[in-house]
This record gives C-alpha cells, sequence and structure tokens, in this order.
C-alpha cells in the first residue's frame, strides 16, 4: 500500500468519523432509511445457475490436527485445545465413551472424563454441559476416527459440465464478467479455454478465488478465523489484514478474526446493499445473517444493530456458497447450499433474516500490510 494511498484512507475514516459525532450517531449505523430484511430463501434468484456435478462429501479433521491442537495449545493461546461437550451425567458419560473408545478401552475413558469433568467449566452459567478438554492420555484411549466424526461437516464437492455450458454463449459469458474482480486474467482464459474444449472443472480447485481454493474443505488449527473473515478474505487479502479494519487482537484468538463492528465497518465503506427481491445474486456477493428483533422487521425507519450480525456466507452460483461455521477450529470452511445455511442459522436465531451486500470496487487483490493467514501453510 502507498503512503499517499494509506492518507486517503485515514483521511476518509476521520471524515465519517467526525460526521458521524457531528450528527450524534455511531459510524456502525444506518443514517437513512433502510431496505427490508429478507425473511424467505424462496424470494431469491440468481444470474448464474451453471450445470454442475455435485458430490457430497464428508470432511473431518486429521489425527495430526488433533494433536496439535493437544501438544501446543498450553503454549500458544492461539490454538484451541481439543475439547468435547459433555454433560455431567453418567447416561451421558457411559454413551460418549462407548461412542468414543474402542471396546476394550470403554471404561477407562469413562473414568477419564468424569474425572476432567471435576475441573471442566460450564458451557455457558447454568449450564449442565461442560467443556471438557482432551489430553494426550485422553487421545490414547479414544479412536480418532469416531472423534473426527464428531466434528465433521457435509461440503458439497462440484464440477462444471464443460460440454454443457459451452453451449449456453450467454451463460458463459456472463461466468467470465463475474469472474473479472476474483481471477487472474491467466486464470480466466485457462478456465475459458476449458469449456471451449468441454473440459470439465473442479469448482474448488479452478473456480475460487486465492483464499476459499486454499481452505476448502480443510480444518485449521487456530482459535478465531471465522465466518466474518472467511466472507471478507474471498475478496482477497486487503480487507482481512489492513490495520485501518482489522483493528482490535482479541487475547486468546488468532490475529485474522473479523469482530461484528469491523464486518459492519467494512461493509458501509467497500460494499452496497442490494435488494435480492429485485436483484439478482452474482458471485462474490455477501450475504449476511441476522437475528432481527420482531420490533425491527418491518419497521424502516429503525437502525440496523451490528449486534444482530450471527453469520456470513458467499454466494457463488444456483444457490450455493462459501463459508466457514464459527470461530472454533471445529469447524471447516465448505461449499454448501443456500438452503443448508438457511436451515442452520434458522436453529440458532429467533426471527431469522438476512441482507446481501455486494463488493463496490473491483480492486481486490492489492497486497496486504501483513500476512494473517499464516494456517493456510
Amino acid at each position: 500500500m502507498s503512503i499517499f494511498y494509506g492518507k486517503l484512507q485515514l483521511i476518509a475514516v476521520a471524515t465519517i468519523a467526525l460526521a458521524a459525532a457531528d450528527v450524534g450517531l455511531a459510524v456502525t449505523q444506518y443514517k437513512s432509511v433502510r431496505k427490508p430484511f429478507l425473511f424467505d430463501i424462496t424470494t431469491f434468484t440468481t444470474t448464474l445457475n451453471l450445470p454442475v456435478i455435485d458430490k457430497l462429501e464428508i470432511v473431518k479433521m486429521s489425527k495430526k490436527q488433533m494433536t496439535t491442537r493437544i501438544n501446543k495449545s498450553a503454549q500458544d493461546e492461539t490454538i484451541e485445545p481439543l475439547t468435547i461437550i459433555l454433560a455431567e451425567n453418567e447416561a451421558n458419560i457411559a454413551s460418549v465413551s462407548e461412542k468414543l473408545a474402542p471396546s476394550e478401552k470403554v471404561d477407562e475413558l469413562s473414568a477419564f472424563l468424569r474425572e476432567k469433568l471435576k475441573t471442566s467449566k460450564p458451557v455457558k452459567k447454568g449450564s449442565s454441559a461442560k467443556t471438557v478438554e482432551i489430553d494426550s492420555k485422553g487421545l490414547e484411549l479414544i479412536d480418532t476416527d469416531a472423534f473426527a466424526d464428531l466434528y465433521s461437516k457435509t461440503h458439497h464437492s462440484l464440477t462444471l459440465n464443460s460440454n454443457e455450458l459451452k453451449k449456453d454463449s450467454a451463460a458463459k459469458g456472463e461466468l467470465m464478467k463475474q469472474l473479472i474482480p476474483f481471477l487472474k486474467k491467466k486464470e480466466r482464459d485457462k478456465i475459458l479455454s476449458k469449456i471451449n474444449k468441454g473440459e470439465p472443472i473442479e469448482i474448488s480447485n479452478e473456480l475460487l478465488p486465492d483464499f476459499p481454493r486454499k481452505m476448502v474443505g480443510k480444518y485449521i488449527v487456530q482459535r478465531g478465523p471465522n465466518c466474518f473473515h472467511a466472507a471478507l478474505a474471498f475478496h482477497g487479502p486487503a480487507l482481512t489484514s489492513s490495520s485501518l479494519i482489522n483493528v482490535k487482537s482479541e487475547t486468546g484468538y488468532h490475529r485474522a478474526m473479523i469482530n461484528y463492528d469491523e464486518l459492519w465497518r467494512v461493509l458501509n465503506q467497500n460494499f452496497y446493499e442490494v435488494d435480492p427481491d429485485t436483484v439478482p445474486l452474482k458471485y462474490g456477493d455477501m450475504m449476511v445473517f441476522f437475528d432481527v428483533p420482531k420490533d425491527a422487521a418491518d419497521d424502516l425507519q429503525h437502525p440496523v444493530d451490528f449486534k444482530w450480525i450471527r453469520h456470513t456466507a458467499t454466494y457463488l452460483f444456483g444457490g450455493y456458497t462459501f463459508s466457514k461455521g464459527s470461530k472454533s477450529p471445529n469447524t471447516p470452511y465448505t461449499v454448501r447450499t443456500l438452503a443448508d445455511e438457511w436451515r442452520t442459522w434458522k436453529r440458532y436465531t429467533s426471527n431469522l433474516g438476512v441482507k446481501v451486500f455486494r463488493r463496490s470496487t473491483t480492486s481486490v487483490r492489492a497486497n496486504p500490510p501483513m500476512d494473517l493467514v499464516d494456517w493456510v501453510y
């Protein structure tokens, strides 16, 4: 980033802050009548419906990742210990032990969990469930494949049917147009050549930008990188690495974590909101899921509070999205369907609503001032 460009950014941020203070509003609030929330995903339309072969895969964390979390979490607070959620009762202890341990080690694992529960903390205040840490001794009692099943997730492995797409010049042209802000010309030329030859294209390896291409289908060991970071990183490293955007460093979390207020600031400065009731979704659109208070759902004068945000996902095409489930290393980066996203977050919200934001510039490949994706390598 040039010094001149950096100064311009600082001036812009300062100007916005002064203007907000002058009218008595926070920077993170809308100042004008807002667009309505969408409460029904069946109303969404898309500009891209591509012919794909959809193979549903199960992704799991590896034994190496388990042992890394056990061995390094004590020295590196950003690495999350290996844990399970366990209710403090004999029935649950027995059930979990039978599920995780080889038959000859069930009793030994039960004794281990019973002892661990004595010093474990409740998941939340008043809860009977506790977060139990699994150490190296505990891992020796566990079938690691069975443990991996606890946190396994589904992932849609997509292959573009180029034989079909090459017959539809409008769809082919629209795809190539929408990829411009995200892929280099050399990458786009290769994709176009494969389409014209009718060669299959693996979406995860060839049709995603750098960050999601490296991360899709994978788990990490760090605590912090979350769905907000994944959605912004889809647009390139500058949005997640800039000290003007990723402002706060939280104790115990990887520096890459993006907070609610940081995400909201970026959306208001670098994106614009589109109304998916009237505007079809495009590749790279950010879908932001909110738990909307009932009294604010239909009141367009009510400002949106960033604290309502629960999740973000990046729209790809044809109802598919790219996202990470949470800030925990127990959730991987995956391609899901919009219906999957909706069902998941419907369970965790009282009144699920969504807004869609589109990047307002094509300058998405600027070099960041620091590398905050060290877990990739």
